[in-house]
């Protein structure tokens, strides 16, 4: 279940700030080599469940992500049979839990998880990211494998930060991750979804704005181009999940009850919440979140007992209260279950270093955590990040279909050959890059699809170049005449000094201008030689496969135009 990623100066995985927020409480700060360093790791081919806890300071995410950690350590990557009580014998794994900044706890448990603590004082500042990704396999997926990443966020509503900070973190949390934890105390209360709200609106214009159509170049492309979709408010939703966790919950009918009677008064809770309201601010909340988000789920967990809210609380979890250790065993395993949701981006599933393109456009944006960005802005930058992932994974599959039979190592094919291969992954990365690009207007997609048709044509030309290199006889041709003449030269002396009278000077003569005409060549082709000396090093280096194509190829860093290199 658990996978490779970024180790610790002591090899250990541990939590990565990708997002810092400035001592005066206004701006966002990427942190891009440490998001980078743990998306990297992340294969190309696998999809991503990011998972986050969002919600007010003090109130228990990152404990709550914590225990998610251990299960996931501790589990086997399977989907968890739901039916029945569950196996909370994972939680025991390891001692106590890791993260733990209590004055009880060691270096150990400090440094293992999420920093969090009791009191009042705030513990995590900013957005971060665990360094270790884990293997969790897919429900009714047949087997099909998804990367799944924690992170946890600065709680809000604290006296040290301002409404748009609070929103703008809520945001970003939403636009990186594809399972968003709204962590809530006690309960639901109308203030929680109006902060929802405030930043739903950009689900609900990009919504809106996806399924426009003008016939002007301004036009928006979607996906989403069947009336009975715009009829109903059907498909795809900006955001994928979102979910309700009340914490310290106070009225249970039965805490210790029958599962299944927990369940269904969480649903008919869940129901009261969104049910449709007379007036019409509270009511139009309510349809924002349902148009903006593919699934809204609610949880309820007890308090854990005052044991964990001490100030020396260690992590021992044996002295937490049982009723939340059950009901919370119940909730994680379902998260990394049933509930596993892929991310997405206009409906199409991203990769690690596409979601690190998305991050660095919507940091941008937030860049001034004074400012909240409008709903529009932020819909561009989608749409402009999603082009460049459509640039980048088009160009990647050009050349590596190119590489199958002009590539390091490839023995010489035909010019005509080379030239119809060309054609057919050519077709294959713009088939690509319109599979991707589904969003934005469309003079901006039809931008990058020239920067695409651009960039293979020079790629091309570098394949036909190290095509002709690889050419035994191309390589041989320049020298075939004057060596060929040299030759003759070298016979006919040989001949003459053999055959003709040793007092005929007019013999010597012909005899000495053919000598000097053999010795003249051999003279210019080593002088040749020695002035091309790296020049034909490197030709042999081709024709023997053991150059490559390019010396600087650059994965996924970015030229001064901010336009992505290709791979």
């Amino acid at each position: 279940a658990r996978a490779s990623g970024k180790m610790g100066g002591d090899g250990r995985p541990h939590a990565v700030k990708i997002i810092d927020i400035d001592a005066k409480g206004e701006s966002f700060i990427l942190k891009e080599k440490a998001l980078k360093s743990v998306l990297k790791t992340v294969p190309p081919d696998m999809k991503l469940n990011v998972i986050s806890v969002v919600g007010a300071f003090r109130t228990g995410k990152s404990f709550i992500l914590d225990l998610f950690l251990r299960y996931l350590r501790n589990s086997t990557g399977l989907p968890e049979k739901l039916r029945g009580e569950p196996d909370d014998s994972w939680m025991y794994k390891g001692g106590k839990l890791e993260g733990n900044n209590n004055a009880a706890a060691n270096d150990v448990t400090k440094e293992g998880g999420f920093g969090w603590r009791s009191g009042r004082e705030r513990c995590t500042t900013g957005i971060w990211l665990w360094s270790e990704y884990f293997v969790r396999e897919l429900p009714h997926s047949g087997g099909e494998k998804v990367a799944v990443l924690i992170m946890d966020t600065q709680g809000m509503f604290d006296s040290t930060l301002g409404q748009h900070l609070t929103a703008s973190i809520f945001g970003l949390s939403t636009l990186i991750s594809s399972y968003s934890v709204y962590n809530l105390d006690k309960r639901v209360q109308e203030d929680n979804l109006q902060h929802l709200a405030l930043f739903s609106e950009y689900g609900r214009v990009a919504l809106v704005e996806e399924r426009k159509r003008a016939p002007t170049e301004d036009e928006w492309t979607s996906a989403i181009d069947d009336p009975a979709v715009e009829a109903t408010g059907d498909g795809p939703r900006p955001f994928q999940r979102l979910e309700l966790l009340v914490r310290d919950w106070q009225d249970f009918a039965d805490v210790d009850g029958d599962l299944q009677d927990t369940h269904e008064d969480m649903r008919v809770y869940l129901d009261e919440i969104l049910a449709e309201r007379n007036q019409k601010d509270l009511r139009e909340v309510r349809e924002q979140i349902k148009l903006c988000y593919e699934t809204v789920s609610c949880w309820l967990l007890p308090h854990p007992g005052f044991e964990v809210i001490k100030k020396n609380f260690d992590g021992d979890l044996n002295k937490v209260d049982p009723s939340f250790r059950r009901l919370v065993a119940d909730y994680i395993r379902r998260v990394f279950s049933k509930r596993m949701t892929i991310k997405k981006v206009s409906g199409r599933p991203v990769n690690a270093m596409e979601l690190f393109n998305f991050i660095k456009i919507y940091c941008a944006l937030f860049k001034e955590a004074k400012i909240f960005p409008e709903a529009k802005t932020l819909l561009a930058a989608t749409a402009q990040a999603n082009n460049m992932n459509a640039l980048q994974s088009a160009i990647t599959l050009y050349k590596r279909e190119m590489d199958r039979i002009a590539g390091t190592g490839k023995a010489y094919v035909t010019e005509k050959k080379l030239k119809k291969h060309n054609k057919v992954c050519r077709d294959g990365a713009i088939a690509k890059f319109e599979e991707i690009a589904t969003m934005g207007p469309v003079a901006s997609i039809r931008t990058y699809r020239q920067k695409l048709e651009a960039q293979m044509d020079e790629r091309f030309r570098d394949y036909l170049e190290a095509n002709r290199l690889r050419d035994p006889f191309s390589f041989v041709a320049p020298y075939v005449v004057p060596i060929v003449i040299a030759l003759v030269a070298y016979v006919i002396r040989y001949v003459l000094d053999t055959v003709c009278p040793r007092r005929s000077e007019r013999c010597m003569d012909v005899s000495d201008f053919f000598g000097s005409l053999f010795f003249t060549i051999v003279s210019f082709l080593f002088f040749h030689f020695l002035a091309q000396g790296y020049g034909i090093h490197q030709r042999v280096k081709v024709l023997f496969g053991r150059a490559s194509l390019e010396d600087d190829d650059d994965d996924d860093d970015e030229d001064e135009t901010g336009h992505l290199k290709s791979e």
